[in-house]
């Protein structure tokens, strides 16, 4: 690997970015050295799996492995092995395992990724579950690797902002993706909107890299201003100032998001996603719910499926 860091991150995502249609939810890069445990410890509950048991997601993934092999195997595909330069996609909602082989190890890099559009090349077969799979040919492992290692550097310099150029660069890759897997994609129209521009302030930066990729743990506001060189009061007078809203209200919001897309993209039960994504308890997270959509998480999940194409 050309970087030596290794790293992940969650962004933040408004309902803004999801109106555009097309998301990044997160990325990361690392190298796992022979006789390591996998996946690493650090992820939200949400992407933690182990091999006996497996995971759903809730959204999309582009993973690519450089080095090192290892198995992957889902329901569609079955198991398969993975060798050095094996490009692959992960669906919402479909069981899946991968890991590399202890004695080896392997070097990985994935982003997340979530929208309408991504439904879109679903629907009509540009992408499938039973064709997510592809050993890369001599000469498309660099710009492949170019691609997403320009993507996850930009990640990794503003964690905490879904930026437009985040869009598209990992516009970019999919469209390198596409072009080698099985399956090859067609114009799909997506709509278009703005962003936000960036939070300056270095605290608040950290404090928001901290709740999107850890507030799946019990969190609260006081253990986040533990862990930055703050006083509450001034963390929150500076949330006011760079976000207009609280500290807590960014934690719920993050746990609640997270909650909703496994609502509508698995078949947990609503306990199950309750603590994955974050909450107490179930009844702390129904509160959330009839608060800000307006009804509790099963009616939220039978609105959402009944009324979409998928």
């Amino acid at each position: 690997m050309n970087r030596a860091e290794n790293f992940f991150h969650y962004l933040p995502i408004t309902d803004r970015d999801m109106e555009f249609g097309f998301y990044v939810t997160g990325g990361g890069r690392g190298v796992v050295p022979p006789n390591s445990n996998y996946p690493p410890e650090q992820h939200p509950g949400v992407y933690q799996f182990s091999w006996t048991a497996g995971r759903q997601l809730p959204e999309f993934q582009i993973q690519f492995i450089s080095e090192g092999r290892g198995a992957f195997e889902s329901t569609p595909t079955g198991r398969v092995s993975i060798e050095p330069d094996t490009l692959f996609l992960l669906f919402p909602g479909v069981w899946h395992r991968y890991q590399p082989v202890r004695t080896v190890g392997w070097t990985e890099r994935w982003i997340s990724l979530h929208g309408e559009f991504m439904h879109r090349l679903l629907e009509n077969s540009t992408i499938s579950p039973q064709s997510a799979l592809v050993r890369l040919e001599i000469g498309q492992r660099a710009p492949l690797m170019q691609t997403f290692d320009r993507l996850l550097d930009r990640i990794h310099q503003d964690p905490t902002r879904h930026a437009p150029a985040v869009c598209a660069n990992a516009l970019e890759l999919l469209t390198l993706a596409l072009e080698l897997l099985p399956q090859q994609a067609e114009n799909v129209a997506f709509p278009r909107n703005g962003r936000v521009g960036p939070v300056v302030d270095p605290i608040v930066n950290k404090a928001l890299d901290i709740i999107w990729t850890k507030s799946d743990r019990p969190l609260s506001v006081n253990q986040l201003v533990d862990a930055l060189p703050t006083t509450r009061r001034t963390m929150e007078r500076k949330f006011i100032s760079a976000l207009g809203h609280t500290v807590l209200d960014e934690i719920n919001h993050c746990r609640l998001l997270r909650a909703k897309r496994l609502l509508t993209e698995t078949n947990l039960s609503v306990k199950s996603v309750a603590y994955l994504a974050g909450f107490g308890g179930q009844e702390r997270f129904r509160r959330l719910m009839i608060a800000k959509e307006g009804c509790p998480p099963g009616e939220y999940r039978d609105r959402n499926r009944s009324g979409d194409s998928k």
